[in-house]
């Protein structure tokens, strides 16, 4: 092999390499997500539809906890018109918590018939920013949050999980409902 074959091969393999590297690197990530910083996974950020949390890579935790969580119809049926409120959810597609709540949240909202135009949904990254800043005046601490609103005023939320060991979501919903707003498991310093 003569030295310009030696160089055009080295060259050649250089640039395989090359753009091997930068495919590989831009092409682990799906679009429209983002890189978590942390880990290097996939992470949705911004405001998003409930659709957008039960495509891959998410659906694996997403329908695990939709499947196998079982709904307290009683305590549901005693909260009276929930679609009077305005829901505004925060989450972390990276975040334990929200894989475990979000989708329970969301199999409550269908038993409950509360209509999804009244629920905004805002995913945020690990300083609990989203690009669009929602967050900014919501004191959102700890993700999942679900700010319940009735006619724009703050009422209830739930924050990060149920109010207590013996609380659940549905019953923290239902003292929203009931006008007691839960406080959280923990101290809001």
């Amino acid at each position: 092999m003569n030295s310009k074959s030696k160089i055009f091969s080295l060259c050649l393999a250089i640039s395989c390499f090359v753009l091997a590297y930068f495919f590989y690197n831009s092409s682990h990530i799906p679009e429209g997500m983002f890189e978590d910083p942390k880990t290097g996974k996939p992470m949705l950020l911004g405001k998003v539809s409930i659709d957008e949390l039960k495509q891959e890579p998410f659906t694996g935790w997403y329908f695990e906890e939709f499947d196998n969580y079982d709904t307290d119809t009683e305590l549901l049926d005693a909260i009276s018109n929930p679609n009077q409120y305005n829901y505004e959810l925060f989450l972390g597609t990276w975040c334990g918590d929200s894989r475990r709540e979000v989708p329970r949240l969301e199999k409550i909202f269908i038993e409950l018939g509360i209509d999804f135009n009244q629920l905004s949904i805002i995913t945020v990254d690990r300083d609990k920013v989203s690009p669009d800043n929602e967050q900014e005046g919501k004191d959102i601490r700890y993700v999942p949050t679900l700010i319940v609103r009735n006619n724009d005023v703050e009422v209830g939320r739930i924050v990060e999980s149920p109010s207590s060991e013996s609380a659940t979501l549905e019953s923290d919903l239902l003292e929203i409902s009931l006008g007691i707003s839960p406080s959280p498991n923990y101290s809001l310093d």
